[in-house]
Protein backbone atom coordinates (compact mmCIF):
# COMPACT_ATOMS: atom_id res chain seq x y z
CA UNK A 1 0.00 0.00 0.00
CA UNK A 2 1.33 3.25 -0.76
CA UNK A 3 1.87 6.11 1.60
CA UNK A 4 0.95 9.74 0.94
CA UNK A 5 3.87 11.97 1.02
CA UNK A 6 3.64 15.16 3.06
CA UNK A 7 5.41 18.27 3.12
CA UNK A 8 7.21 18.72 6.09
CA UNK A 9 5.91 22.38 7.48
CA UNK A 10 8.76 22.77 10.07
CA UNK A 11 11.89 21.46 7.77
CA UNK A 12 10.36 24.31 5.36
CA UNK A 13 10.42 26.94 8.28
CA UNK A 14 13.95 26.32 9.22
CA UNK A 15 15.23 26.33 5.74
CA UNK A 16 13.28 29.90 5.45
CA UNK A 17 14.21 31.12 9.05
CA UNK A 18 18.11 30.33 7.93
CA UNK A 19 17.40 32.60 4.96
CA UNK A 20 15.66 35.40 7.06
CA UNK A 21 18.55 35.25 9.73
CA UNK A 22 21.13 36.27 6.61
CA UNK A 23 18.79 38.24 4.22
CA UNK A 24 20.58 41.58 4.73
CA UNK A 25 23.94 39.37 3.51
CA UNK A 26 22.67 37.57 0.71
CA UNK A 27 20.90 40.79 -0.72
CA UNK A 28 24.15 42.27 -1.53
CA UNK A 29 24.19 39.89 -4.23
CA UNK A 30 21.07 40.28 -5.24
CA UNK A 31 20.95 42.37 -9.02
CA UNK A 32 17.75 44.44 -7.44
CA UNK A 33 16.74 45.47 -3.88
CA UNK A 34 14.29 42.87 -2.29
CA UNK A 35 11.32 43.92 0.47
CA UNK A 36 12.37 42.96 3.90
CA UNK A 37 11.83 39.00 4.84
CA UNK A 38 9.50 39.65 7.59
CA UNK A 39 8.01 37.65 10.33
CA UNK A 40 4.47 38.44 8.52
CA UNK A 41 5.98 37.08 5.14
CA UNK A 42 7.70 34.40 6.36
CA UNK A 43 4.18 33.17 8.43
CA UNK A 44 2.65 33.69 4.75
CA UNK A 45 4.53 31.89 3.08
CA UNK A 46 4.38 28.70 5.21
CA UNK A 47 0.81 29.03 5.34
CA UNK A 48 0.56 29.13 1.21
CA UNK A 49 2.99 25.47 1.45
CA UNK A 50 0.31 24.06 3.88
CA UNK A 51 -2.59 24.80 1.38
CA UNK A 52 -0.68 23.33 -1.60
CA UNK A 53 -0.13 20.47 0.28
CA UNK A 54 -3.66 20.04 0.98
CA UNK A 55 -4.27 20.56 -2.92
CA UNK A 56 -1.88 17.93 -3.53
CA UNK A 57 -3.07 15.72 -1.05
CA UNK A 58 -6.56 16.53 -2.65
CA UNK A 59 -5.73 15.84 -6.05
CA UNK A 60 -6.51 19.25 -6.98
CA UNK A 61 -5.65 20.28 -10.64
CA UNK A 62 -4.26 23.93 -10.52
CA UNK A 63 -5.22 23.89 -14.48
CA UNK A 64 -8.64 22.42 -14.47
CA UNK A 65 -11.05 25.25 -16.03
CA UNK A 66 -12.99 24.14 -12.71
CA UNK A 67 -10.09 25.50 -9.91
CA UNK A 68 -8.40 27.90 -11.79
CA UNK A 69 -9.78 30.04 -9.27
CA UNK A 70 -7.79 28.22 -6.85
CA UNK A 71 -4.60 30.50 -7.51
CA UNK A 72 -6.31 33.47 -6.60
CA UNK A 73 -6.44 31.90 -3.00
CA UNK A 74 -2.73 30.91 -3.22
CA UNK A 75 -1.62 34.89 -3.40
CA UNK A 76 -4.29 35.73 -0.89
CA UNK A 77 -2.18 33.61 1.49
CA UNK A 78 0.63 34.75 0.68
CA UNK A 79 0.16 38.32 1.37
CA UNK A 80 -2.36 37.94 3.88
CA UNK A 81 -2.22 34.93 5.72
CA UNK A 82 -5.31 32.43 6.47
CA UNK A 83 -6.73 35.31 9.26
CA UNK A 84 -10.47 36.54 8.33
CA UNK A 85 -9.20 39.54 10.01
CA UNK A 86 -6.78 40.12 7.81
CA UNK A 87 -8.77 38.91 4.75
CA UNK A 88 -11.52 41.78 5.66
CA UNK A 89 -8.97 44.08 5.89
CA UNK A 90 -7.22 43.24 1.99
CA UNK A 91 -10.89 42.72 0.73
CA UNK A 92 -10.71 45.59 -2.07
CA UNK A 93 -7.20 44.65 -3.12
CA UNK A 94 -8.27 41.02 -3.03
CA UNK A 95 -11.46 41.93 -5.10
CA UNK A 96 -9.19 44.31 -7.63
CA UNK A 97 -6.64 40.79 -7.87
CA UNK A 98 -9.67 38.75 -9.00
CA UNK A 99 -10.88 40.94 -11.38
CA UNK A 100 -6.85 41.49 -12.52
CA UNK A 101 -6.61 37.50 -12.84
CA UNK A 102 -9.82 36.82 -14.84
CA UNK A 103 -9.75 39.98 -17.27
CA UNK A 104 -6.38 40.88 -18.00
CA UNK A 105 -5.97 39.70 -22.08
CA UNK A 106 -2.00 39.93 -22.00
CA UNK A 107 -1.39 38.42 -18.57
CA UNK A 108 -4.33 36.92 -16.99
CA UNK A 109 -5.37 33.61 -16.05
CA UNK A 110 -6.44 33.04 -19.86
CA UNK A 111 -2.84 33.76 -20.92
CA UNK A 112 -1.46 30.59 -18.34
CA UNK A 113 -3.93 28.27 -19.30
CA UNK A 114 -3.57 28.55 -22.88
CA UNK A 115 0.29 28.47 -22.55
CA UNK A 116 -0.28 25.16 -20.01
CA UNK A 117 -2.64 23.86 -22.25
CA UNK A 118 0.13 24.03 -25.52
CA UNK A 119 3.28 22.85 -23.30
CA UNK A 120 1.26 20.15 -21.10
CA UNK A 121 4.02 17.23 -22.64
CA UNK A 122 6.98 18.74 -21.28
CA UNK A 123 9.28 17.61 -18.65
CA UNK A 124 7.92 18.97 -15.00
CA UNK A 125 10.73 21.07 -14.78
CA UNK A 126 9.86 22.95 -18.42
CA UNK A 127 6.45 23.43 -17.80
CA UNK A 128 6.89 24.24 -13.63
CA UNK A 129 9.81 27.12 -15.06
CA UNK A 130 7.68 28.22 -18.20
CA UNK A 131 4.66 28.70 -15.06
CA UNK A 132 6.74 30.69 -13.49
CA UNK A 133 7.75 32.72 -16.49
CA UNK A 134 4.23 33.45 -17.31
CA UNK A 135 3.42 34.21 -13.67
CA UNK A 136 5.96 36.89 -12.99
CA UNK A 137 6.73 38.44 -16.66
CA UNK A 138 4.81 41.76 -17.67
CA UNK A 139 1.79 42.05 -17.36
CA UNK A 140 1.98 39.66 -14.47
CA UNK A 141 -0.75 37.27 -12.93
CA UNK A 142 -1.49 39.06 -9.97
CA UNK A 143 -1.06 42.47 -8.57
CA UNK A 144 1.30 41.67 -5.75
CA UNK A 145 2.74 38.63 -4.72
CA UNK A 146 3.82 37.20 -8.30
CA UNK A 147 7.50 35.64 -7.07
CA UNK A 148 5.90 34.06 -3.77
CA UNK A 149 2.84 33.17 -5.56
CA UNK A 150 4.46 31.46 -8.42
CA UNK A 151 7.10 29.65 -6.49
CA UNK A 152 4.20 28.10 -4.67
CA UNK A 153 2.51 27.07 -7.98
CA UNK A 154 6.00 25.51 -8.83
CA UNK A 155 5.72 23.72 -6.01
CA UNK A 156 2.66 22.44 -6.54
CA UNK A 157 3.40 21.41 -10.16
CA UNK A 158 6.67 19.68 -9.22
CA UNK A 159 5.28 17.92 -6.22
CA UNK A 160 1.95 16.87 -8.07
CA UNK A 161 4.74 14.66 -10.01
CA UNK A 162 6.30 13.36 -6.75
CA UNK A 163 9.40 15.77 -6.43
CA UNK A 164 10.04 17.62 -3.18
CA UNK A 165 9.10 21.80 -3.69
CA UNK A 166 10.80 24.51 -4.58
CA UNK A 167 12.10 26.12 -0.95
CA UNK A 168 13.84 29.09 -0.49
CA UNK A 169 17.38 28.41 1.36
CA UNK A 170 20.98 29.66 1.27
CA UNK A 171 22.03 27.98 -1.35
CA UNK A 172 19.64 29.08 -3.79
CA UNK A 173 19.08 32.47 -3.17
CA UNK A 174 20.76 34.46 -5.28
CA UNK A 175 19.67 31.55 -8.20
CA UNK A 176 16.36 32.13 -7.61
CA UNK A 177 16.21 35.96 -6.76
CA UNK A 178 18.23 37.16 -9.97
CA UNK A 179 16.51 35.22 -12.51
CA UNK A 180 13.26 36.39 -11.15
CA UNK A 181 14.45 40.04 -11.60
CA UNK A 182 15.08 39.12 -15.04
CA UNK A 183 11.80 37.42 -15.69
CA UNK A 184 9.89 40.15 -14.23
CA UNK A 185 11.25 42.74 -16.70
CA UNK A 186 10.86 40.97 -19.12
CA UNK A 187 7.88 40.91 -21.84
CA UNK A 188 5.21 38.16 -22.26
CA UNK A 189 4.21 39.30 -25.78
CA UNK A 190 5.99 40.99 -28.79
CA UNK A 191 8.68 39.89 -31.17
CA UNK A 192 11.52 39.96 -28.37
CA UNK A 193 9.47 37.59 -26.14
CA UNK A 194 9.81 34.98 -29.09
CA UNK A 195 13.39 34.60 -28.56
CA UNK A 196 14.02 35.68 -24.67
CA UNK A 197 10.91 33.60 -23.20
CA UNK A 198 11.78 30.15 -24.24
CA UNK A 199 16.10 31.17 -23.15
CA UNK A 200 15.04 32.43 -19.58
CA UNK A 201 12.41 28.89 -19.19
CA UNK A 202 15.07 26.72 -20.42
CA UNK A 203 17.70 28.22 -17.51
CA UNK A 204 14.96 28.39 -15.32
CA UNK A 205 14.29 24.77 -15.55
CA UNK A 206 18.32 23.33 -15.55
CA UNK A 207 18.31 25.64 -12.01
CA UNK A 208 14.95 23.76 -10.88
CA UNK A 209 16.39 20.50 -11.26
CA UNK A 210 20.03 21.12 -10.69
CA UNK A 211 19.10 22.69 -6.99
CA UNK A 212 16.26 19.89 -6.29
CA UNK A 213 16.74 18.55 -2.59
CA UNK A 214 16.67 15.06 -1.79
CA UNK A 215 13.23 14.36 -1.33
CA UNK A 216 13.48 13.31 2.40
CA UNK A 217 14.34 16.51 3.16
CA UNK A 218 10.73 18.47 2.73
CA UNK A 219 8.95 15.71 2.50
CA UNK A 220 7.09 13.09 5.55
CA UNK A 221 6.58 9.47 4.50
CA UNK A 222 3.06 9.88 6.36
CA UNK A 223 -0.53 9.84 5.19
CA UNK A 224 -1.02 13.48 7.59
CA UNK A 225 1.48 16.17 7.79
CA UNK A 226 1.47 18.02 10.89
CA UNK A 227 -0.58 21.14 10.97
CA UNK A 228 2.26 24.53 10.67
CA UNK A 229 2.00 25.82 14.26
CA UNK A 230 4.10 29.29 13.48
CA UNK A 231 8.17 29.08 14.98
CA UNK A 232 9.24 31.66 17.71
Amino acid sequence: MSVTRRLDLPAIERALREVQSRFAELSEHFTEPRDPFTDEVLKNVLEGYALIDDYVARGVDLFDLQQLNLMLEINATVLCGRDPARREEFAPHLAATEAHFFNNVEGGIKDLFNWYTAYRSESVWKRAAGVYVRILSKPQLFIEGNNRSGSLIVSYLLMRAGLPPFVLTLDNAKGYFNPSSVIRNSAKHGVKALFELPKIKKKYAAFLEEQAPDPKKFFLSAKHAPAYQGGA
